[in-house]
């Protein structure tokens, strides 16, 4: 899945936020750059000791259609049991038909159905600004066994320096009610070094640029909840004109290049 929120009624609102959009996210939307990955799971190997459960058990909460829990799979290979935790009923649906030998649960993030210290990663890919953060952080201290890794990975839109990425973010501000480009700006390393369980938070970023076509760049736009919303403003025909526009302007030839930096912050369970 993909701000902030406290109260559990509005939380189980927002679970189901994706409904409708399951398609165009899971033809459109990144992977994650492999060097990222690598680091990740350096990390987690890092802190094994012969005390861990066997098999490793890999979480992925707010999994959505499986990206980042697929991506798990091939990361760390067919030993450990992975399963994605997530709430929204078309994106878990989506997911398991995606198949990948992986589980899914439907749960969510800050109430995950599995026994105390029984994960060696607990990751959130794409999802970290959908949860109550304290309570996620907290619940993954009580799932990850000593040793083991909490990890925020985020594909951010780079909104330095670059027109194109203005006139997307502006667009979306502009009809899309209550967004923010900054909406991820939190301090993840000072959240989780705050968090009573946990140690040694760190941050990698790597910048990287996705090449896209027009049609490509609009499918990407349109797996969104804030797109979404913008057709709820504007309709769908005018949303898609809208979109094409700001492609049009910035890469007439239609090869669109989107600028991102992907986040890794990572911490250990004491």
């Amino acid at each position: 899945m993909s701000d902030d929120h406290t109260g559990r009624g509005r939380a189980a609102d927002r679970t189901q936020a994706f409904a409708g959009l399951t398609d165009h996210y899971r033809a459109f939307r990144p992977g994650y750059p492999e060097r990222v990955l690598d680091t990740l799971r350096e990390h987690v190997r890092a802190g094994a000791t012969d005390a861990w459960p066997a098999p490793w058990l890999l979480l992925d909460a707010g999994s959505g259609t499986g990206i980042s829990t697929r991506a798990l799979r091939a990361l760390f290979g067919p030993g450990p049991r992975v399963v994605g935790v997530e709430p929204g009923h078309d994106m878990l649906r989506a997911a398991q038909a995606e198949g990948g030998g992986v589980d899914y649960v439907a749960a969510r993030a800050e109430e995950v159905p599995f026994a105390d210290g029984s994960a060696v990663l607990v990751l959130t890919a794409q999802a970290l600004h959908w949860f109550d953060r304290p309570a996620f952080y907290a619940e993954s201290v009580r799932l990850l066994t000593p040793g083991g890794t909490l990890a925020v990975l985020n594909n951010n839109r780079d909104l330095s320096g670059s027109a194109f990425v203005d006139d997307h973010e502006g667009l979306l501000e502009r009809y899309s009610p209550g967004y923010d480009r900054h909406h991820r700006r939190y301090d993840l390393v000072g959240e989780l070094a705050g968090t009573p369980g946990l140690t040694g938070a760190v941050e990698h970023t790597h910048p990287w640029t996705r090449e896209l076509t027009t049609d490509e760049y609009l499918g990407t736009a349109l797996s969104s909840s804030r797109t979404a919303a913008v057709v709820r403003e504007l309709g769908e025909e005018r949303t898609r004109a809208e979109i094409r526009a700001v492609a049009d302007r910035h890469f007439p030839d239609g090869r669109v290049l989107m600028p991102y930096t992907t986040q890794l912050v990572v911490a250990r369970r004491v």
